[in-house]
């Protein structure tokens, strides 16, 4: 096989470069499911047979999984077909009552309930909140109008990403008083789910605790064993592969994927970005395995940590609230081997 090629591996190409999915069906594709996520799968089908609601916090730092969790609710969602409305937090959103308000009425027409001459009576709230003038909203009308859409569309789905970008926004307080009094009128057949990082929690148990007392559930996602971190490998590999009876993971062993995962801290992005620069190495240097001792090589020489000596640091930009002040989980002790998530 030629040397300095993927083709050495049976790739071809590199498996790690795209490591976000973007897409509804990829997010199914190379999910990894942990306990967390047949937790996650009973609280949503409660809420798809009208049995419950439910307030859920999905909690973690940059790249333990946050989003992919509320993105699988929303493809499960989907296949329901529960009325969803899915909305990013970012930093740059100017208004996020505004925008949220854009996304319920977007979601409503791809939905069908808004006719060429009528849309029905519930969905007025939503049009005026898109009208207002400037950010001094009344929270509890503005909750009572999203609560109200939500009822009436039930089952229904609110699935805001990355509530931590709040801190960014004129509306960190009213917003969340909004989220409080959409809490107090939801029936059953209603699901919140928002994911922050753990600071973000800890400031909302403090600061508006009436809607942090409102959470039903709370999950922090926690790192992988060697086991899952295998599977994720695995998964993230297998479109690129042209031999179908080489090992999953090939060309690492399981010790080098143990030594990524313990320099990973066991967060799952953090993992692909090392494994990233680990087969990027062994193709440069024309390695036929990737070892434990590669992985130590190249982490050294990316000022990544090796293993035992300390937790990497994350590339991300800071931002106005922390991800730190909670540790990162550390990796679960390999066990049983986990399970594919349902498609």
């Amino acid at each position: 096989m030629p040397g300095g090629s993927y083709e050495r591996y049976g790739l071809t190409g590199n498996p790690f470069r795209e490591l976000a999915s973007e897409n509804l069906s990829d997010v199914e594709l190379f999910h990894v499911n942990l306990e967390v996520d047949d937790a996650l799968r009973n609280i949503e089908e409660e809420v798809f047979e009208k049995e419950n609601r439910a307030i859920v916090a999905i909690v973690g730092p940059h790249g333990s999984g946050k989003t992919e969790r509320l993105m699988l609710a929303a493809a499960q969602a989907h296949e329901r077909k529960a009325f969803t409305v899915y909305f990013d937090v970012t930093s740059k959103t100017a208004w996020v009552l505004r925008g949220l308000a854009q996304e319920i009425q977007k979601t409503a027409e791809a939905s069908g309930f808004v006719k060429t001459f009528s849309s029905p009576a519930w969905l007025r709230g939503i049009v005026a909140l898109q009208k207002l003038k400037d950010e001094n909203y009344d929270p509890i009308a503005a909750g009572k109008a999203i609560g109200l859409v939500l009822n009436e569309t039930a089952p229904s789905l609110l699935l805001l990403n990355d509530l931590h970008n709040l801190m960014e926004s004129n509306e960190v307080h009213a917003f969340a008083k909004t989220l409080q009094e959409i809490t107090d009128v939801i029936r059953p057949g209603v699901l919140i789910m928002f994911d922050c990082y753990p600071s973000y929690l800890a400031w909302l148990t403090v600061n508006q605790a009436p809607f942090a007392s409102r959470i039903n559930r709370t999950f922090v996602l926690p790192g992988l064993t060697t086991d899952e971190a295998n599977l994720l490998l695995a998964k993230k590999m297998l479109p690129k592969r042209l031999v179908e009876d080489l090992d999953p993971t090939y060309p690492f062993d399981r010790d080098a994927v143990a030594a990524l995962n313990e320099a990973a801290g066991g967060n799952p992005r953090r993992l692909l970005e090392m494994a990233d620069l680990a087969i990027e190495y062994g193709v440069a240097h024309r390695l036929y395995r990737v070892e434990k001792d590669t992985v130590r090589t190249v982490l050294a020489a990316s000022s990544v940590s090796p293993p035992g000596q300390g937790s990497p640091t994350s590339s991300e930009p800071e931002t106005a609230f922390s991800e730190d002040p909670i540790p990162t989980p550390a990796p679960k002790a390999a066990g049983k081997g986990p399970t594919a998530a349902p498609r």
